[in-house]
C-alpha cells in the first residue's frame, strides 16, 4: 500500500498541532504566547541581543519581535539595557523572573513532547530522529 506524500505531511502537520496546541495551554497561567517563549528562549541562548538581532535569529520580521519583547518587558520577564558599544541601541536581557519562568517553559515543553512521543518505543523514536534529520539536511 502507498502512502502518498500529501497523506505524511497532514500527519506531520497534525502532531505538529497538537504539540503547540497543548504546549500553549499549559503555558496560559504563565501569561505567555508560544512567540514570547520562543522569545525568552533565545535571548536566554544567544542574548544579550537587540531586538533586531532577536528578530533575525527568530526568522521573524521586526515588528513581530518587537510586540514580543514588549510583552516580555511588561511582565517583567526581560529587560533592556543600554548596549555599551552603542549608546543608542538597546540589549536584551532575561530579569531573574524571565530566568524562573523560562525554567517552567522547558519543563512544559519537555513534558509534551515526552507524552506525545512517549508512545513510540526506543527503536520508533530513534527511526523518527533519523527520519526527520534527513529530511532537514540540507
Amino acid at each position: 500500500m502507498e502512502i502518498f506524500p500529501e497523506v505524511l505531511a497532514e500527519g506531520f502537520l497534525k502532531v505538529a498541532r497538537q504539540i503547540r496546541r497543548e504546549t500553549q495551554a499549559r503555558m496560559t497561567p504563565l501569561g505567555l504566547n508560544l512567540h514570547e517563549s520562543r522569545a525568552l528562549r533565545m535571548i536566554d541562548q544567544a542574548g544579550p541581543l537587540r531586538p533586531s538581532d532577536l528578530a533575525d535569529r527568530l526568522g521573524i520580521v521586526a515588528r513581530s519581535a518587537t510586540d514580543s519583547v514588549a510583552g516580555l518587558v511588561a511582565a517583567g520577564l526581560a529587560e533592556r539595557h543600554t548596549d555599551p558599544a552603542d549608546g543608542r541601541a538597546q540589549l536584551l536581557v532575561l530579569s531573574p523572573k524571565g530566568t524562573e519562568v523560562l525554567a517552567e517553559v522547558t519543563r512544559i515543553r519537555r513534558q509534551v513532547a515526552a507524552e506525545v512521543f512517549g508512545r513510540l518505543d526506543p527503536e520508533q523514536r530513534s527511526l523518527l530522529s533519523g527520519l526527520l534529520d534527513h529530511l532537514t539536511s540540507p
